[in-house]
């Protein structure tokens, strides 16, 4: 088994978001608008900062405290309200319609992406915008060869860890495969002007000491979840690589880096003057 993460949580999102937040600052806000799927709230904190009001609707009620104490933390309590609502119970009861909602990484997790989506763009006032944060590119942080295993143990653990998300969707009995990429599922919602941009990762090794924290834990919880789809001896490579107390430690290594993209896919409802 690894061992432990030491990253902190906060840390971990401190250094993801910068892709998400630089997608964010593209964004036209104003007036109203919405974060679906706002983890510990960083993106709504950033959308706060220029909107009038932000509704951040998630399933959790643990979440959606820690958004509301971050909030208020950050002097934009008044501007911060959060709902309650699991996006697989129907459209999201919004008491206004809002010019911009953004979802980063959550509409995957419905049962129908579609009807998520159509859900999402019914909530959007006439010339709104609806923003996913969805897909990209896996991270690679690693040399093809780290001399543990056989060499590509990185690409085999994207592999494996494809393969645990695919079982992971498969197990719900109602969810419904989509042959589509997102632009598809947006067009299919009524909407227009329909684009897509990436914002590309790059930190180069040496890793800060707080980075380099972050790409470990990070890595350990995909080997987690891709546990049962990896080969034994790629579990033992990851595993000695993943453990302080191994000679082997990635953690004692100076070419740790970390090179991910995040992609946004964006629709306007009709009756804009964009």
């Amino acid at each position: 088994m690894t061992g432990p993460s030491t990253a902190d949580p906060a840390a971990a999102e401190a250094v993801f978001a910068q892709t998400e937040l630089a997608l964010l600052d593209a964004l036209p806000v104003a007036g109203v608008v919405a974060d679906v799927g706002p983890g510990s709230g960083s993106g709504t904190l950033r959308l706060a900062e220029r909107a009038g009001r932000v509704y951040a609707v998630d399933n959790d009620e643990a979440m959606l405290a820690l958004v509301r104490e971050r909030a208020e933390q950050a002097g934009l309590g008044d501007r911060v309200r959060t709902v309650l609502h699991d996006l697989d119970d129907g459209p999201i009861p919004l008491p206004e319609p809002v010019s911009l909602i953004w979802s980063g990484a959550c509409v995957h997790h419905a049962l129908s992406w579609q009807d998520a989506v159509s859900g999402l763009a019914g909530l959007l006032s006439p010339g709104g915008l609806l923003a996913l944060g969805e897909g990209g590119l896996p991270a690679r942080c690693l040399p093809w060869d780290v001399g543990v295993g056989r060499p590509g143990l990185e690409a085999r653990l994207d592999a494996a860890h494809n393969e645990w998300f695919t079982a992971w969707f498969e197990s719900r009995p109602t969810a419904v495969r989509e042959a589509r990429g997102w632009p598809g599922l947006l067009r299919s919602a009524g909407l227009e002007q329909v684009t897509s941009r990436s914002v590309l990762l790059d930190l180069p090794a040496p890793l800060t000491e707080t980075v380099r924290e972050v790409v470990l834990a990070e890595l350990a919880a995909r080997v987690g979840r891709a546990q049962a789809y990896l080969a034994q001896d790629d579990r033992v490579a990851w595993n000695g690589l993943l453990d302080r107390a191994s000679p082997v430690w990635l953690g004692n290594r100076d070419d740790v880096a970390l090179l991910t993209a995040r992609t946004i896919h964006m629709g306007q409802r009709r009756g804009g003057h964009g």
